[in-house]
């Protein structure tokens, strides 16, 4: 068997399939829901967050706070 087969056989064959794979499955588009405009009702539970943002034990003496994790919108960085 020359190279040249032998290459087009261990290379070849795997990028066809993929290739032929890819077309069959690539152009079909999943359930994808609407999105959502501020403008529509909200059809759908409320969404509770937590009061409390975790705390870290902090290291030190007698005036350590517990260090809060994260910050983000609560302005504590």
């Amino acid at each position: 068997m020359s190279t040249a087969l032998t290459h087009s056989l261990l290379g070849g064959v795997p990028l066809v399939l993929f290739v032929v794979l890819a077309l069959i499955y690539l152009p079909r588009k999943g359930p994808h829901p609407d999105t959502y405009k501020m403008s529509d009702p909200w059809t759908h539970e409320p969404i509770l967050w937590a009061a409390e943002e975790p705390q870290d034990h902090g290291h030190g003496g007698h005036d350590s706070h517990g260090v809060t994790i994260g910050g983000g919108a609560s302005g504590k960085w």
